[in-house]
């Protein structure tokens, strides 16, 4: 059968397509051969999330066993012994050898029988309540309170350092008795002596401690003053007048300050000699060797007597009742 014009124009085409269609699969599936790759650095983060799931069945089988155990406690009570409390003299001289303690007034009140005292003790650093009858601290019109007052009013008059002592012997303390807080001493035979001194206790412990032992001696001093430099004149008992030569022009001085004060306390001031009183004795506590005699222009002769170790110029109260601690101020 013969084709037609359009017949033929149509069977080409279709062989053209197919042609087209053969000759871009095969170039598409051909190697590349000629084909340029680019590598670089890269980070990648892989997530990964596994989900398990478990089905478990237990059976647990549990067996206890009980054990009671009683505990007896017993609890025991022991009751100690109350410590007995310290007497007045453990409590002032604690372990110490000492025969008195210088015991520093910071208080005084005057009742109508008795005086009250508040004094502090340097050794064991402690403060107590003292009553006392009032008879024994004082003389005249003079008593521990108005020379307390006194003294502290000269101190502040005068810029100086004073200072009133109780000082309190061992012997008889036993007799002391607690009540209320106070510590009373009821009995003349406690031994004591009240003294005025601008030296802290410890000195005056040691010029009463050297006078005990001997080695030192009470002369009274005048604001009268001796033939020679640094020199007073003086008394000490048993051989009346004397003369004393000082070592040195402070003693002297402070001989004159301590006078000064007890005529400021007695109200006599300018008394050259307040000790002659007998209320109030200006006592210098030294060790001493005579060294000479001195002729005066009636022609009566003094014993000179030179300071070896000076020890001190105090100011005592002389009790009109009582026993003193030391009986030769």
């Amino acid at each position: 059968m013969g084709l037609t014009r359009r017949d033929f124009l149509k069977a080409l085409l279709i062989s053209g397509a197919g042609f087209l269609g053969g000759f871009v699969g095969g170039y598409l599936s051909s190697p590349k051969t000629n084909e340029i790759i680019y590598e670089g650095n890269a980070t990648e983060t892989v997530t990964i999330t596994v989900t398990e799931t478990y089905t478990s069945n237990t059976t647990v089988t549990e067996t206890v066993t009980g054990t009671t155990t009683q505990t007896n406690t017993t609890t025991t009570t022991t009751t100690q012994p109350q410590s007995q409390p310290q007497s007045l003299e453990q409590i002032l001289f604690g372990n110490s050898n000492k025969q008195f303690i210088p015991l520093k007034l910071t208080g005084a009140q005057i009742g109508i029988n008795n005086a009250y005292l508040t004094v502090y003790d340097y050794l064991t650093n402690t403060k107590l309540q003292m009553k006392i009858p009032i008879k024994y601290v004082s003389n005249g019109n003079i008593n521990i309170g108005n020379i307390l007052s006194a003294v502290n009013a000269y101190n502040r008059q005068y810029g100086t350092n004073y200072k009133v002592y109780l000082v309190l012997g061992r012997a008889g303390l036993s007799q002391a008795i607690l009540q209320n807080g106070e510590w009373i001493l009821p009995d003349s035979q406690i031994p004591y002596n009240i003294v005025i001194s601008d030296r802290d206790w410890q000195d005056v412990y040691n010029a009463f401690q050297n006078l005990l032992n001997g080695n030192a001696m009470v002369v009274m001093p005048t604001s009268n003053q001796g033939p020679y430099s640094n020199s007073l004149w003086e008394w000490i008992n048993g051989i009346g007048s004397v003369i004393i030569l000082y070592q040195d022009g402070q003693q002297v001085n402070s001989v004159g300050n301590d006078i000064n004060l007890a005529d400021y306390i007695l109200g006599t001031p300018g008394n050259s000699n307040p000790s002659s009183g007998g209320i109030l004795h200006v006592d210098t506590i030294a060790n001493v060797q005579q060294i000479g005699t001195y002729q005066s222009q009636q022609g009566q002769q003094y014993p000179v007597y030179e300071i070896n170790d000076y020890y001190g110029t105090y100011i005592v109260l002389i009790q009109s009742q009582g026993t003193s601690l030391f009986s030769n101020l």
